[in-house]
């Protein structure tokens, strides 16, 4: 099953941790067998982390990301690879970024071998990484011809930097959004999120961008 959690600033300010936190416990509904997350930090520089085990057995975690312009974070209920090899838990490489997904990849080995993929782990997340970074084009464009090509309902969340991104994909499965004064806040779940909370448009690949302001972008 899988749950997702993100937070993109507005302001040039981190999220509010223990807001964070609360999203992050909430999410564990959905999986506790590993916990993961990645963000770009004040310094620029994009960090990631995972381990087996759920969310709250440390959410001080979370302290990691204070400051941070993007978040987005994984609560793993795993399907394919034991959760006990860190290599199988999210977040996974995608090219120069780090993404987080929701859902199973019914042809993930087909991917695998259509496309030459070279998977280091036995999650099925791992061949949408391997894909965007096989892909030319914008982070929207290879996001959308990913998620073309991957069979079964998805969810996902990706961070990059230079300039520091926040991708959002949502195909089938849950993935709501709020705000505060400080950024957005996403999860899977709507309960914990801030605000009047609305669900992502299905079928529908955004990326958003922090330079300063936040806008759309490619």
């Amino acid at each position: 099953m899988c749950g997702i959690f993100g937070f993109i600033t507005k302001t040039g300010h981190g999220p509010d941790l223990a807001r964070l936190k609360r999203i992050a416990r909430e999410t564990q509904r959905r999986g506790h067998h590993a916990f993961g997350l990645a963000w770009v930090a004040a310094d620029g520089r994009l960090h990631a982390f995972k381990r087996p085990g759920p969310a709250t057995a440390d959410l001080d975690d979370l302290d990691r990301c204070a400051g941070a312009c993007i978040v987005i974070g994984h609560c793993r209920w795993a399907t394919h690879g034991t959760p006990d090899d860190n290599r199988n838990n999210h977040p996974h490489p995608a090219g120069r970024g780090w993404l987080v997904h929701n859902g199973v990849v019914v042809n993930h080995a087909s991917l695998v071998q259509r496309y030459r993929l070279t998977p280091k782990t036995q999650c099925d997340s791992e061949v949408l990484g391997g894909l965007m970074a096989r892909f030319a084009g914008s982070l929207a464009a290879r996001a959308e011809h990913t998620t073309r090509l991957a069979e079964g309902p998805l969810a996902l969340l990706g961070v990059w930097r230079a300039p520091p991104r926040l991708l959002i994909v949502r195909h089938g499965n849950p993935l709501h959004f709020g705000q505060t004064h400080e950024g957005f806040y996403f999860g899977s779940l709507a309960d914990g999120l801030p605000g009047r909370v609305l669900p992502v448009a299905d079928d529908r690949v955004r990326v958003l961008v922090y330079d300063g302001e936040l806008r759309f972008g490619t």
